[in-house]
């Protein structure tokens, strides 16, 4: 079975990030790998120690993405690939989803594993855009998953509940929380995978015209979120207190003290 995951880059949750004056997003230089990405990677990466096959990592739009496919290869992918061209410097979920759908193209898996969402914009477009390029089944949030020949069976949260879907190969899923827990590579691993060949991709050899990257979507700018008003310390002893903040709720409900 030849397995695909979609990977990338994404600031570290503890990263520092500001908005500029000009509305840009001022983001400390501090990458990881998206950890939905990496749920994705080890599911994987278990399905080939029980199916048998290949797993390769892929990723577009160049630049950090590089080091999330270093770090697939760490976790235990076979191999990866990278689509890295200027035009796709710009581009947007529907962009990368075009250039990803040229390349798995060439690759030719039987299932494309991704994660649910990256947790920079929170969009989840790429998975289900390639899917549909692909004009593969597609099924979102996947927490469990079994295959059986040419045929899935995963299960998903639906609010309140679990639901069980099935179906057949190939198949594009995102995956969620609960699926997997992600390996941390050992020391010889991420060294090998630092020292690992990359096969990189530019669209002209995938056949894709740069315009059909040109995103279609621009951000504007970025606001931060309102101030949070000043706290006010309630003096006096607790009878008093309670009194008082009796008195500021009505105030704020619209009615009188």
């Amino acid at each position: 079975m030849k397995i695909c995951v979609l990977v990338k880059q994404v600031p570290d949750h503890e990263a520092v990030i500001r908005v500029g004056e000009d509305g840009s997003l001022e983001v400390e230089d501090r990458y990881v790998t998206n950890f939905f990405d990496e749920i994705a990677v080890e599911q994987a990466i278990l399905l080939r120690e029980s199916q048998g096959g290949t797993v390769t990592a892929v990723s577009a739009g160049g630049g950090r993405n590089v080091d999330a496919l270093r770090r697939a290869l760490a976790m235990g992918a076979d191999a990866a690939v990278m689509v890295d061209d200027p035009a796709l410097a710009d581009a947007d979920g529907l962009g990368l989803a075009r250039a990803l759908d040229a390349c798995l193209g060439t690759l030719e898996p039987d299932l494309v594993l991704a994660g649910r969402v990256g947790l920079d914009d929170e969009m989840g477009l790429v998975g289900p855009a390639v899917a549909e390029l692909l004009g593969w089944a597609h099924l979102a949030g996947v927490v469990g998953l079994d295959l059986d020949g040419e045929t899935f069976t995963a299960i998903r949260l639906v609010e309140g509940a679990r639901e069980t879907v099935a179906g057949r190969l190939p198949a594009l899923l995102t995956c969620s929380k609960g699926l997997a827990e992600p390996r941390v590579p050992k020391v010889m691993q991420v060294m090998k995978a630092s020292r690992a060949r990359i096969d990189t991709r530019d669209l002209a050899s995938l056949g894709v015209d740069p315009a059909a990257v040109a995103p279609l979507i621009r951000v504007a700018g970025h606001t931060p979120p309102p101030g949070r008003a000043a706290v006010r310390m309630i003096e006096g002893d607790l009878p008093e207190q309670v009194q008082a903040l009796a008195s500021i709720l009505l105030v704020s409900a619209g009615g009188t003290s």
